[in-house]
């Protein structure tokens, strides 16, 4: 796709809403079904039954495309809403803190064992070689982001005296996304069948671990 006119967020009234959302659901499908590299522009304006013009107004390019498909399965869903919750948790006692991390690593796991999620992981995974900049927009997209929000949740308990006070923000963070992730890797990616996520006393086994460690 090559640039063309594009719209702002600001110019997004509910027509043009709704609009950005055909062009994501069928964008969704065409990648589910194949991949990045084979996805087609011709293929993403049948699926989205829109025009090609209408496609880049929207979305110039198939890499802005993909990443808001990834935005829309994970930071935006309204299932999960992560990234939302943290930026409004503020921990005032190991109570409270272990509270909200049971609560953010059950959406964590949720978010990641979809198999929507993961079939794109697989597409970003087995592109990248062709596409280097894939990996980029996924990191930029979902990873670094909740890194960035968790990491400042790990600060914020820290100036309350509720997290140690030699914990680091983003080494902690990466302590805590890290099993999680495992699961999204060995029952998810990995996994004959559907993905098998983990049950709830395994994350609260985690979270107990967890809260040894950094309070």
């Amino acid at each position: 796709m090559e640039g063309r006119l594009v719209a702002t967020t600001e110019e997004l009234g509910p027509r043009a809403r709704a609009k950005r959302d055909q062009i994501l659901s069928g964008a969704r499908r065409v990648f589910l079904r194949d991949g990045f590299a084979a996805a087609s522009t011709d293929a993403i304006v049948a699926e989205a039954r829109v025009s090609k013009r209408t496609l880049y107004v929207y979305y110039p390019s198939k890499e802005e495309l993909f990443a808001d498909v990834m935005r829309k399965l994970t930071i935006e869903n309204p299932q999960t809403r992560a990234l939302e919750t943290i930026e409004e948790m503020s921990p005032g006692s190991e109570g409270e803190l272990r509270r909200d991390l049971l609560e953010l690593a059950e959406k964590i796991v949720t978010t990641m064992m979809q198999p929507d999620y993961l079939a794109l992981l697989r597409t970003t995974i087995a592109d990248t070689h062709r596409f280097p900049q894939l990996g980029g927009i996924f990191r930029a997209t979902v990873p670094e982001r909740a890194l960035r929000s968790f990491a400042i949740f790990i600060e914020r308990g820290r100036e309350r005296g509720v997290v140690g006070p030699g914990v680091d923000g983003g080494t902690a963070a990466r302590m805590f996304v890290g099993p999680l992730l495992t699961y999204a890797v060995l029952d998810g990616l990995l996994a004959e069948g559907p993905p098998r996520p983990p049950a709830r006393e395994k994350i609260e086994e985690i979270v107990d671990l967890y809260m040894k460690a950094i309070t």
